[in-house]
């Protein structure tokens, strides 16, 4: 874990209020795993506390980054990410990580099958790489959103996956509805016995993809996300609800256990 101070190499406007930060990053951050987070911070005195953000690129990830760098997908939402959104080039950002645990790569024999609730996504891109690199199949994937606008890097995904199924709330691009109904289709096919599943998104999309995963026993990987004011496991702000080996219901925190937990540990 390092505690760095870095400039911004870029900050792309992906519109609709979505941004791709690239900043530079020295050599033994590159070894990070696809979900594995940092805090960043803003330069002055607001917000107090860094924010919690999954890497989405490290070198090679995207074809046009420079290298010794780290890429950053996130969506203005309140005061910290609007002062994010606002930097530019030449800008000091306070960065601390490789925080937390990634993903790991599908079982033989298994595909992943990412599924991703809008800026959810921002873990996919690194992962896809890993996938590639150890020479597994490019992944299937389930995007959904409440409208189009809310697809960051749609493009790159349809670009880098086998298929792109996509769901919005209000049908303005794919199915009309939620990410489970392609995935109850897929999984009532039988697809289940040869998938893996790697989900990011909000709670209600979690809890309802780790249900459909129980109901059809198939290995299913959820990238949690919860409030942090350290990033590192003292402030105990982002427990989360767990069945421990013992059978008793445990807390344990986002930061340190996860972001990365099996589905069928949560105790939602």
């Amino acid at each position: 874990m390092l505690d760095l101070t870095t400039s911004v190499i870029r900050n792309l406007d992906l519109g609709h209020g979505n941004y791709l930060i690239e900043f530079g990053v020295p050599d033994s951050i590159q070894q990070m795993k696809p979900a594995q987070f940092f805090m960043i911070g803003t330069p002055g005195s607001e917000p107090l506390l860094r924010r919690p953000y999954s890497v989405c690129g490290l070198n090679g990830t995207f074809p046009d980054n420079q290298r010794g760098t780290a890429q950053v997908l996130y969506k203005v939402y309140g005061k910290g990410t609007r002062l994010l959104s606002g930097l530019g080039k030449g800008a000091e950002l306070q960065v601390l990580g490789p925080l937390g645990n990634g993903f790991d790569l599908p079982d033989t024999g298994r595909r992943a099958l990412l599924v991703a609730g809008g800026i959810g996504s921002a873990p996919f891109p690194l992962f896809i790489r890993h996938l590639a690199e150890a020479g597994h199949p490019a992944p299937r994937m389930i995007y959904g959103a409440r409208s189009q606008g809310d697809l960051p890097l749609l493009s790159w995904f349809r670009d880098s996956c086998e298929e792109v199924l996509l769901t919005t709330d209000d049908g303005s691009a794919g199915e009309a509805g939620r990410v489970t109904q392609p995935l109850e289709r897929l999984l009532e096919q039988g697809e289940g016995e040869r998938l893996h599943l790697y989900v990011c998104g909000p709670d209600p999309m979690l809890k309802a993809v780790a249900r459909l995963a129980s109901r059809f026993d198939v290995p299913c990987d959820l990238a949690l996300e919860a409030p942090m004011a350290c990033g590192f496991g003292v402030c105990l702000g982002c427990v989360v609800p767990v069945h421990g080996d013992d059978g008793e219901v445990r807390f344990e925190r986002v930061c340190v256990d996860g972001p990365v937990m099996p589905a069928q540990r949560m105790a939602w």
